[in-house]
């Protein structure tokens, strides 16, 4: 039997229904039962609740006028859609970035990349930390319909890259050079070999993701 921590019911049980739609062990069509859920996870019903709604808005289950809850179709399609946008978000807030701001967070920053470096040399896949280095770029913006179009997208990316097996040591050792490249670029100020830096290395990442999914 599963068992969750109690601090964080909610997020458990949500991170476990997305990873069980992702990697299809919960098919198109199928009928999320929130008493059914709430025995086999030995959970209350409340955080079933929330897990459904949140996927709802993900777009991963749709609740039926019956009340039926049925997962939806998540394929490359959905894989290749999510990181186009992420793209077209991350690109914009580089253009929104101001001097002040990134000396502010600069040292947020450097802190990520050595993070990642560290976490790297004892085997870890630090997802945590490469995403909170994108999401200080967008809230660099200060921009908040941009930032919570970002931060809709996290858990579905978080996701994906916690599900995907091939993070490698050398694709690790090149996410980690490209995190480098992005920062460098922002400090020179050149927005467009940045905006290239970050499409480039999402792309890398959807890649990686759609080839194992």
């Amino acid at each position: 039997m599963l068992r969750f921590e109690k601090k964080h019911v909610g997020e458990q049980v949500l991170m476990f229904l997305r990873k069980q739609i992702l990697l299809g062990e919960l098919k198109e069509g199928d009928h999320l039962k929130e008493l059914e859920l709430s025995k086999s996870l030995n959970v209350s019903r409340g955080p079933i609740r929330e897990a459904i709604s949140q996927l709802e808005k993900e777009g991963l289950v749709t609740t039926r006028s019956n009340g039926r809850t049925l997962v939806n179709k998540f394929d490359k399609k959905d894989i290749e859609n999510l990181y186009d946008t992420r793209i077209l978000l991350e690109k914009h807030a580089v253009t929104q970035i101001t001097p002040e701001k990134l000396a502010k967070n600069l040292p947020k920053l450097n802190a990520l990349v050595e993070q990642l470096e560290s976490e790297h040399k004892k085997g870890v896949k630090d997802v945590e930390s490469d995403l909170e280095f994108h999401a200080t770029i967008v809230k660099m913006t200060e921009n908040k319909t941009l930032i919570q179009l970002w931060l809709s997208l996290y858990g579905l990316i978080q996701t994906l890259i916690e599900v995907t097996s091939s993070f490698e040591k050398l694709r690790q050792e090149k996410i980690i050079s490209e995190h480098k490249s992005i920062l460098d670029s922002l400090v020179e100020g050149d927005v467009e070999r940045t905006q290239q830096f970050i499409e480039q290395h999402i792309r890398g990442v959807q890649l990686m993701v759609s080839k194992e999914l």
